[in-house]
């Protein structure tokens, strides 16, 4: 199976959880990555190991709330690298609670970042590969939006349903550009730091509970992750766009 050798990955949210293992993983496979956060201190943190590794990671600080600061971190890419390959849109954040208890400024954030945001990214992301014959892109969502519900997580899955629909939007408009766009809906998985833990807290519930919800008996691991994102990003993918793949250990199905 052909991977990420060789590739240019721009990568979000890359301070921590699964943005952080991602840009490990992708660049102890020989890709070049450009990876942006808001955390500054553990984006650099996250350059610095991979660099440390033998890899090639450049940070830039940005949120990709703003659209300007989108911008510079494609631009980066392109003249630290010389092209853009493959982009991998994971910044994102979630809160929890009720709908009947939701406020408008707590929406406005999810939008902002989880929708808006990822619209910054693609509109920067397209125009870029369009410029050189073509890439592939991975939106990351989840289990917890158009697919299914669970409670105290609406407002978040609202988002990450619109996260599926520019997919197949987006897929349709760059297929004659030879950009393939796809969507990563996956459930929890196994990584320290990452926002299953914080929700798994605020709601009260046991990750042995957790884990007893899924026909495959536990979380999924970090590496499955990163082989599902290698995928969608390898060559091996070109005929697939539009779509989404489901990385959830049988949850959705039961």
């Amino acid at each position: 199976m052909s991977g990420v050798d060789g590739k240019v990955a721009l990568i979000t949210g890359v301070a921590a959880g699964c943005g952080r293992v991602l840009a490990e993983a992708f660049a102890a496979e020989g890709a070049k990555v450009v990876g942006c956060d808001t955390n500054a201190d553990q984006g650099r943190a996250a350059a610095d190991a991979v660099e440390s590794s033998g890899g090639a990671m450049t940070f830039v600080e940005a949120d990709v709330a703003d659209a300007s600061a989108v911008k510079n971190v494609v631009d980066t890419a392109v003249k630290t690298y010389g092209r853009l390959d493959c982009a991998i849109n994971n910044a994102g954040t979630e809160t929890t609670g009720l709908i009947v208890d939701a406020h408008d400024d707590v929406f406005d954030q999810l939008v902002d970042v989880n929708l808006k945001g990822l619209l910054h990214c693609l509109k920067q992301e397209i125009a870029s590969m369009q410029a050189t014959g073509g890439g592939a892109i991975v939106n990351m969502s989840s289990v917890t939006s158009d697919i299914t519900a669970v409670p105290a997580n609406g407002l978040y899955a609202a988002t990450k349903g619109g996260v599926n629909a520019l997919t197949k939007a987006a897929a349709v408009e760059a297929a004659k550009d030879n950009i393939n766009v796809n969507s990563l809906a996956f459930a929890a998985i196994d990584i320290p730091g990452d926002m299953i833990w914080r929700f798994l807290d605020d709601q009260g519930i046991k990750p042995e509970q957790l884990m007893a919800s899924f026909p495959i008996g536990r979380m999924g691991r970090p590496e499955e992750l990163v082989a599902a994102v290698r995928y969608l990003c390898s060559d091996d993918a070109r005929y697939v766009t539009g779509t989404m793949l489901v990385l959830d250990g049988g949850y959705t199905a039961q």
